[in-house]
């Protein structure tokens, strides 16, 4: 693995911060458009997400009288926490610059720290609703963080590691043959997870206020102006976590692994276009699948652990994917 120099580490931090936080809204207006032009509809412009934040951060915080100091600090933590999953991850460049300081198990717990903050916010408020979409919430979560322990072991068996920029240079050491049936069948067990963290159908539907059927639209009902602002950007930058890093471990090619200019563009071009893609990928999958009930989403996060342990069982049983 490339040792850097802590100078060129820090400005790689810095730069892969700054594309995660300003394409994440990005991705969220490519989900709409692509769900209103399959349903002939005309759609949202592109980048009315960025309007959507700039009109909100420029709104007042308004609490409800039963909240405690917890509230006003609950979505800023929720969204640093998703913000310092950045650097662990591989996006255009490998080694990941804080790679060496964590794996693919200190995402999960940031991501599940994100999670808890918003859901104890959302008792905090005192309201019905909050309630509701909190427990819905941490139901999910307790069903999709296995799952993705599972899928983490399935990924790393190959190179005997968790941090995602050893799975990455593995995979790009074995060139086509990095495309194995383990490694298919562990993928396509996370593009389940990332269905279900991300709030998309057919386990949750970001656009609805059903009472019945809403999740985390029940969550942040009692939030308003910059908190609201910073809890909807937070929910964009997970879906670039988890899609960033499903096409990282799936398709590396592309991912620079040596300095240089041609390189490092050639590498975050091609991260656009694979984020891109998956977010038309979602849009599109929502338009054909409707919303499951409740109770049914346990059955989907079965699919996803049985796909996983068929992966560890290729993997460790019968050597594919190694």
């Amino acid at each position: 693995m490339t040792a850097l120099a802590p100078g060129v580490q820090f400005l790689l931090l810095v730069f892969e911060v700054a594309l995660v936080l300003g394409i994440s809204p990005l991705l969220v207006g490519i989900m709409r458009r692509v769900k209103a032009r399959s349903q002939r509809r005309l759609g949202p412009p592109l980048l009315q997400p960025y309007r959507d934040l700039r009109k909100l951060f420029r709104k007042d915080r308004i609490y409800a009288e039963s909240a405690s100091t917890l509230t006003p600090y609950a979505p800023w933590i929720s969204f640093v926490a998703l913000v310092s999953a950045v650097p662990f991850l591989p996006w255009f460049f490998v080694p990941a610059p804080l790679g060496f300081a964590g794996d693919l198990i200190v995402v999960v717990g940031l991501l599940a720290l994100s999670r808890f903050m918003t859901a104890l916010a959302a008792l905090d408020a005192g309201s019905t609703f909050g309630g509701m979409g909190s427990t819905r919430d941490m139901w999910i979560g307790a069903l999709a963080e296995p799952t993705f322990l599972l899928v983490i072991f399935a990924w790393g068996a190959p190179s005997g590691s968790t941090q995602a920029s050893v799975i990455v240079e593995h995979g790009l050491s074995l060139g086509l043959a990095h495309l194995s049936p383990a490694l298919l069948l562990a993928s396509t067990a996370f593009g389940v997870l990332l269905l279900a963290e991300t709030g998309r159908l057919p386990v949750d539907n970001p656009a609805t206020h059903l009472e019945l059927t809403m999740v985390h639209e029940a969550m942040v009902l009692e939030y308003t102006g910059q908190d609201l602002a910073v809890i909807e950007w937070g929910k964009g930058i997970k879906f670039v976590l988890l899609a960033g890093l499903l096409t990282a471990v799936l398709l590396p090619w592309g991912i620079a692994t040596a300095l240089g200019a041609g390189a490092l563009a050639l590498g975050v071009g091609l991260l656009l276009v694979k984020l891109s893609s998956t977010a038309w990928l979602v849009g599109h999958l929502e338009t054909r699948v409707a919303k499951w009930r409740l109770f049914r989403v346990a059955d989907l996060s079965t699919l996803a652990v049985a796909l996983a342990l068929g992966s560890i069982a290729l993997t460790y049983l019968v050597g594919v994917g190694s």
